[in-house]
């Protein structure tokens, strides 16, 4: 834990929320309500866009959950620490450019944010292998969420490209470490990692599912190609997994044995909804070409 601490210490992303608006651009909502036609976009991208920000607003839980599992003076609450700075900094520039650009309603998005907050409902792990296992792939997703959103951003807003890629790149240093921390756990007990792994994968859920009408938002962003099922399996499971070598684990027990079948069963599972999932847009492609 310590040795990844410092690798992420010693590869700073020193950027300032501030400096990444044009604050210029600006107009005052009393004066000029919002509309849909002050930055048209596709209700997917939207979605996407509220559903990511509404998470990193919820982050104080995720601080707590994470603390539960920390023994005192252990190197992991000077990573939470960390970690929940530089997470806060996200929906603080993510909310500056929504409002300074206008490119979704901020009415839904402070009613959002309310109910959200009210709730604080985060991922519950019973674990320390199970909060590793889940945070590796929770991260992982989160930065494709917003790196995919980013490039459906027109071609002409810069300064949205640009804060989205620059959450995505803390996104990623968060997923190396939580990756590779659970990657080291293997070596240390296996089996219990691999089970832990194994109900990870089969439970898991993108954060935010305390998001008002999430699984609406959720079918509007995976039709648009930024993230669901196929994303989930090509960009979270398959990277993830093919690191940690859970095939060639040995000396496990029987449950893990047993947990590492039913894992590899699930995994095909989704292969195979994922194609004819591909086959069915293929084919109402054509129908509609």
């Amino acid at each position: 834990m310590e040795r990844l601490y410092n690798r992420h210490l010693e590869a700073p992303r020193l950027w300032y929320p501030h400096e990444q608006i044009n604050w210029g651009t600006g107009e005052n909502f009393g004066e000029h309500p919002w509309s849909p036609s002050d930055y048209p976009l596709s209700d997917g991208v939207r979605s996407s866009i509220y559903v990511n920000l509404l998470t990193e607003d919820n982050l104080p839980y995720y601080t707590s959950t994470l603390l539960a599992h920390a023994p005192k003076d252990h190197p992991i609450r000077d990573w939470n620490h960390q970690w929940t700075m530089e997470e806060n900094r996200h929906s603080m520039v993510m909310r500056d450019w929504v409002h300074i650009t206008r490119c979704i309603d901020p009415t839904l998005l402070e009613d959002g944010r309310r109910v959200q907050m009210a709730t604080g409902e985060v991922p519950e792990p019973e674990t320390f292998a199970d909060l590793i296992c889940y945070v590796s792939f929770q991260e992982r997703a989160t930065q494709i969420a917003h790196r995919n959103t980013g490039a459906h951003l027109p071609k002409d807003d810069k300064m949205g490209r640009n804060v989205l890629a620059l959450v995505a790149g803390d996104e990623t240093k968060h997923y190396l470490f939580y990756r590779d921390l659970a990657h080291a756990a293997f070596a240390i007990d296996p089996s219990t990692m691999l089970i832990a792994t194994a109900k990870q994968v089969t439970d898991f859920a993108m954060p935010g599912t305390g998001i008002p009408s999430f699984s609406r938002h959720a079918v509007r962003i995976a039709r648009e190609g930024i993230y669901g099922l196929q994303q989930f399996l090509k960009d979270v499971l398959t990277p993830v997994l093919e690191l940690w070598d859970l095939d060639h684990l040995t000396g496990l027990t029987k449950e893990a044995e047993q947990a590492r079948d039913e894992l590899s069963a699930f995994v095909a599972k989704i292969g195979e909804t994922v194609e004819r999932m591909a086959q069915k847009a293929a084919q109402a492609a054509n129908a509609l070409a």
